[in-house]
């Protein structure tokens, strides 16, 4: 179940939203924001620990990280910040997130997309939403999630966290609990500009049921027959499906799975090796999208359960490379090289080049409801027990808790949302300062805001 989506305001509109961002960035609220982070230089306080002279009730300091991921900072290995370096990358990636969607607003095609992170759901109230801090973390409480783990930057990596957390614990359960061992497999396809995505999604998910039925996988009972499946000693597989862009050769859907196996015999392994690759290729050569030699079917041996949960759900974000590139070249050129679909983002986001909008549109058309991350049948409650299994949605919506600090109405989000990567700063500026830079910075916008609940009564004011 994901979230309930409440209109925040009737006047939420795009229409009403036609204000130049500029508008906002008066002399005085540049002054404002100078004083500010002068502040900071000189007393900034780390975060996961308390303010010099005072309790964290009596200062606004920050004192343990969070339980859980959430929807607003989520980085893998990032979820208790002990330092200010990892608090700072952890801050860098949820405000280039935030900033992907804010673009994304302008050009996704899906109205669940639209509204995340910008509509209000009713949890706070009508037409509020609240900035709450659960240790070391600040987030925002009360906007729609998309629950979109292709589409959508902030839900996608939430969600890609919570499962490769899900698949690490799982293959470890495999491997050290009852001693089994894991394969890494990686499937791909021939492809070129002119293909669309959608049949090439479909012949590569096709090949995948292709591979796992029949005789040669299942064997043939009435003949006392033994099929691949038994003689490995599958126990099962959890494979996700992964999809890039090529600015020379066009999208590139490939499947990524784990294959555990309670025992292993290298000649059976080796026989199954040759017919994984025989099956695949025979099928993708009738589809029209058969791979090269060097390409195809790709075996590699899991050596920790860490590294199949990335492996699995690894989060859509690239290499990094996409700085270096956009210098050099645009999207008709064909120099920007692979792009993961959130490069793809960044790099609308950077130039506004709207030969994106084509491209970004058919990739959430050729997504859209298909599953990402798919576990063989029974495999999680073998290797999880009874442990929940939340949807995709449920796991974008589902937030952290903590202490509500302030209240914002539906004008101060409009006015946020009219100023770029803003949403993110004032979850930084709590983050970094406290209750008082929180303040501060609300206040450098002449945004209206109501203390929240849980607010820190007496904060000590930082460093002049």
């Amino acid at each position: 179940m994901g979230s309930v989506e409440h209109t925040a305001d009737p006047a939420r509109d795009d229409e009403a939203e036609t204000d130049s961002y500029g508008e906002l960035e008066t002399t005085q609220v540049r002054q404002d924001l100078k004083g500010i982070n002068a502040r900071r230089q000189v007393s900034r306080p780390r975060p996961g620990r308390r303010h010099e002279g005072g309790s964290r009730a009596a200062s606004g300091g920050l004192a343990e990280g969070p339980t859980r991921y959430n929807a607003n900072n989520v980085s893998p290995s990032q979820e208790n910040p002990s330092s200010e370096a990892e608090s700072d990358v952890r801050q860098e990636r949820r405000g280039t997130r935030f900033a992907q969607r804010e673009a994304l607003w302008s050009i996704t095609s899906l109205d669940r997309v639209r509204k995340c992170g910008r509509t209000t759901n009713g949890n706070v109230g009508d037409g509020l939403a609240a900035v709450v801090v659960n240790g070391s973390v600040a987030h925002w409480s009360g906007f729609c999630t998309c629950g979109s783990i292709w589409a959508c930057p902030v839900c996608s990596a939430k969600i890609r966290a919570t499962r490769a957390d899900e698949i690490a614990r799982a293959v470890a359960a495999h491997m050290t609990r009852d001693g089994g061992t894991a394969w890494m497999v990686t499937l791909t396809a021939r492809h070129k500009k002119h293909h669309d995505l959608a049949p090439l999604f479909d012949a590569v998910a096709n090949g995948w049921r292709k591979l796992m039925s029949g005789k040669a996988w299942a064997g043939d009972k009435k003949r006392g027959q033994i099929g691949e499946r038994d003689r490995l000693g599958v126990r099962g597989n959890i494979r996700s499906m992964e999809v890039t862009y090529g600015t020379r050769n066009g999208w590139h859907p490939h499947l990524h799975v784990v294959l555990l196996l309670e025992s292993e015999d290298p000649l059976e392994l080796a026989k199954a090796i040759v017919r994984w690759d025989k099956t695949w290729r025979a099928w993708m050569k009738k589809a029209g999208f058969e791979p090269s030699q060097e390409h195809g079917v790709n075996w590699t041996k899991v050596t920790t359960p860490a590294e199949a949960g990335e492996y699995i759900a690894k989060v859509q974000e690239g290499k990094g490379h996409l700085g270096n590139e956009m210098a050099r070249g645009d999207m008709k050129s064909g120099r920007l090289g692979t792009l993961a679909p959130f490069e793809l983002l960044e790099y609308f986001r950077q130039t506004g080049d709207m030969a994106v909008v084509p491209i970004w549109q058919e990739y959430e058309k050729g997504t859209h409801r298909r599953r990402a991350i798919t576990w063989s049948r029974g495999l999680r409650a073998q290797l999880l027990g009874d442990e929940a299994e939340l949807s995709d949605e449920e796991v974008a919506a589902e937030e952290v808790g903590g202490e509500t600090w302030a209240v914002l109405p539906a004008e101060s989000l409009r006015a946020i949302r009219r100023v770029p990567g803003l949403q993110a700063r004032i979850l930084d500026a709590a983050e970094n300062g406290g209750f008082i830079e929180l303040v501060n910075l609300l206040t450098a916008y002449h945004l209206a805001y109501e203390v929240g609940p849980d607010a820190p009564k007496n904060p000590v004011p930082a460093a002049s």
